[in-house]
């Protein structure tokens, strides 16, 4: 056997021998559009919303379903606008110059959501979510899916599809 042969034998010998490390788990990552909402920070998962788009001139439709703020034309499509706040138990929103309308495909349909201005887009380690406590998880809490700390604020994770089934 040549030295090359016997250093090679020796190192599959070695490394038969030891058991390989195992990988380290690698935290799944949320990616969510976080805005906020009378003072509150809120996020829903990015895969849902399409864009987002400032506040243009919303037109009220006369005996429009409760929480539809009106429609506005988002390039010559009508979209319908909620109020995220109202179904969410909230006041309405006084729009301001930093007002966002959040576009998101919900049931196969584009619906804007009007929220009173968007923060960022970011990553968060799905551990760092909790589910909401139960006291909060009746009405319009339904559509609260999840609870995250960023610094010293709390995050509340939203679906979409629930604001439109939630109670309020």
């Amino acid at each position: 056997m040549t030295a090359a042969n016997r250093i090679l034998a020796f190192a599959d010998r070695v490394t038969a021998a030891e058991p390989a490390p195992a990988p380290a788990p690698v935290e799944r990552q949320l990616h969510l559009v976080t805005f906020e909402l009378d003072g509150e920070a809120y996020a829903v998962p990015i895969a849902m919303v399409r864009e987002v788009v400032r506040v243009a001139d919303l037109t009220r439709v006369p005996n429009a379903p409760p929480h539809i703020r009106g429609v506005m034309n988002l390039r010559g499509r009508i979209l319908p606008v909620v109020e995220l706040r109202t179904r969410l138990g909230l006041a309405p929103l006084e729009p301001t110059p930093a007002a966002r309308v959040v576009v998101a495909e919900v049931r196969g349909r584009l619906l804007g959501y009007l929220v009173d201005r968007v923060t960022q887009v970011a990553r968060i380690g799905e551990g760092a979510v909790t589910a909401p406590p139960d006291e909060v998880v009746t009405g319009s809490g339904e559509a609260i899916t999840g609870i995250a700390r960023r610094g010293d604020r709390l995050l509340l994770l939203l679906e979409l599809e629930r604001v439109l089934d939630s109670g309020a």
